[in-house]
């Protein structure tokens, strides 16, 4: 049975409106197989379709002709198509993401499903013989038992960001998520707390609105100051209610490349609990939080896909 097309239409104001789904649409190249189709001005349409039946693919083009181009559309970022002499057509970040949704509605979820349960096995498994609570039991799939799981907001989380990490064979970025699961999970909570802030630069210095962010929170220009000329790595400063930690990031998988400066900023409380009850050292703090951070972020980007991704994320129960 085909599938009838989400439609929408674009506004002037760079916002898109739903329209009535649709089984077909003339002067639209039915070999695309489009799923979602957007309606622009100039008779320009953007289609959105599927590869592999887990992978998105937009194309951009004018509807009756045979010239069309693949383009990419980005979470959270606006799209401009440039049509000459015509202008350009803007694609709010609202927009963009509405679209995306809409097509990856109706796709199923990239990754292996046994395996990700298998290595999240593996990593639990292994804090029975330290720890007495309740995430450290083994976790099972419930089949189509859906109704008789416990559906738990971490394990969920933990199981959605594994998968998108080895889909993508993301091993560091697995690995950080190890940590995180094996070493922190009972104090970075996503069903409680949200990723402490994070920030990236490839200079020792982040730029200067984030430098003031820091200073407005409490910390002396002196002692952003030691981030640039301290050699140690991590290194940590105190603020008046949080701490600022540091860690120069040289990536494992490829040669000679650029060190990747990270800070990570945690609250007094956050900050004992990982260091006295979770007994991590400041490598491990700052892997922790990332791998949290990873974690989120690929189980947010996974539950954008359709009902099979909302009813597998109730396939994870305690045994």
């Amino acid at each position: 049975m085909k599938r009838n097309m989400r439609l929408y239409e674009l506004m002037s104001s760079g916002e898109i409106a739903r329209l009535p789904d649709s089984s077909s649409v003339a002067g639209i190249p039915v070999e695309f197989s489009p799923l979602v189709v957007l309606f622009m001005p100039f008779n320009r349409v953007l289609i959105g379709s599927a590869f592999c039946g887990s992978y998105e693919v937009w194309h951009w083009g004018k509807m009756g002709s045979y010239q069309w181009s693949e383009v990419t559309l980005c979470h959270n970022k606006a799209k401009v198509f440039d049509m000459g002499l015509l202008g350009r057509i803007l694609l709010t970040k609202e927009s963009v993401n509405m679209l995306r949704k809409g097509l990856l509605e109706l796709l199923e979820p990239p990754g292996d499903h046994e395996m990700t349960i298998s290595v999240l096995h593996s990593i639990m498994r292994k804090r029975t013989a330290t720890t007495t609570t309740k995430k450290s039991e083994i976790i099972k799939p419930c089949m189509n038992t859906l109704d008789s799981c416990v559906k738990d907001i971490t394990l969920e989380t933990a199981y959605w960001g594994l998968r998108w990490a080895l889909h993508w064979n993301m091993t560091e970025c697995a690995t950080r998520m190890k940590i995180w699961l094996s070493r922190a999970i009972d104090v970075l909570d996503p069903s409680y707390i949200p990723p402490p802030p994070m920030w990236f630069s490839l200079s020792k210095l982040p730029d200067e609105s984030t430098l003031h962010e820091w200073e407005e929170s409490g910390f002396m220009t002196d002692q952003l100051r030691h981030f640039e000329l301290s050699k140690s790595n991590p290194t940590v400063i105190k603020g008046v209610d949080s701490y600022l930690l540091r860690y120069i990031y040289h990536f494992k998988e490829a040669f000679e490349a650029q060190s990747l400066y990270t800070w990570l900023s945690l609250s007094m409380p956050l900050w004992g609990d990982l260091r006295t009850r979770c007994l991590l050292s400041l490598s491990e703090v700052m892997f922790a939080c990332w791998g949290f951070r990873d974690a989120v972020d690929g189980a947010n980007e996974m539950m954008l896909y359709g009902k099979s991704a909302k009813e597998m994320g109730n396939l994870i129960a305690i045994s």
